[in-house]
């Protein structure tokens, strides 16, 4: 996640990984039988993501 973000010079390509990258943790969390903490921690990822997404494009335009 954080290399997708250092790679891309947009904000939008680099949520797009760190979320990418999210996803593929929480799958490997879920593959180990975490569902329950699987979804708190993906809802409270995403929250937080949203958040700095915004700020992000806030500061870009």
């Amino acid at each position: 996640g954080g290399l997708a973000v250092a790679s891309n010079p947009l904000p939008y390509s680099g949520v797009v990984g760190l979320v990418l990258a999210s996803v593929a943790a929480c799958g490997w969390l879920l593959s180990l039988g975490a569902s329950f903490i699987v979804l708190v921690l993906f809802i409270v990822y995403l929250g937080g993501m949203l958040v700095v997404f915004v700020y992000s494009v806030a500061l870009a335009a």
